[in-house]
């Protein structure tokens, strides 16, 4: 009788339970791929923001702006959840106007309870926040991206037009806080 030569399994050997684990787990990350089809080698695709066009209002003037000073204006409508700041940030900012791409307008609403961020603008950093309610700081140099917080959403972009020296609100780039729809 010859015997059989000694195998290390912890090599080369593969365990049902493995087996079984690692087939599953690949079936798993198949049918995610399925359900969410945008996504790509783990990195999601770029998805167009909503932008909801509104009637034209004229919330500043140009020559009248100075830089790192937040302007408070209501848009669209008026009421605290309306509020909305004006800010020049010299500094090339997503979805700037004028000269320098530096000119921009979002939401004074947090997106994620609502706290006001009026009078919460840091320069330095070209920040609106901390909000008082959670500490949310939004970047307005990248689209009132979130930078730290609780907040799961940017800050919602007003969209501004420039009619000589007169600056114009004419939609918002997001959903305002406390609305299913803007407006």
């Amino acid at each position: 009788m010859t015997s059989q030569p000694e195998i290390d399994c912890q090599a080369t050997c593969v365990s049902r339970r493995l087996f079984l684990n690692a087939s599953g787990a690949a079936t798993a990350t198949m049918l995610l791929g399925e359900l969410f089809p945008n996504r790509v080698h783990g990195q999601a695709q770029d998805t167009p923001v909503q932008v909801t066009k509104l009637p034209r209002q004229k919330i500043g003037q140009l020559s009248k702006l100075e830089a790192d000073q937040p302007v408070s204006f209501n848009y669209p409508g008026e009421g605290e959840l309306h509020n909305c700041m004006l800010i020049k940030t010299a500094e090339l900012s997503g979805g700037g106007l004028g000269d320098a791409q530096d000119i921009v307008a979002f939401s004074g609403r947090c997106t994620h309870m609502g706290g006001s961020l009026e009078g919460e603008y840091n320069a330095e950093h070209k920040v609106a926040g901390p909000c008082r309610l959670h500490l949310t700081t939004f970047d307005l140099t990248r689209h009132g991206m979130v930078i730290a917080g609780h907040a799961t959403e940017a800050l919602p972009q007003i969209i501004l037009e420039l009619d000589g020296d007169d600056i114009y609100a004419t939609g918002i780039a997001g959903l305002l806080y406390g609305y299913s729809v803007n407006g």
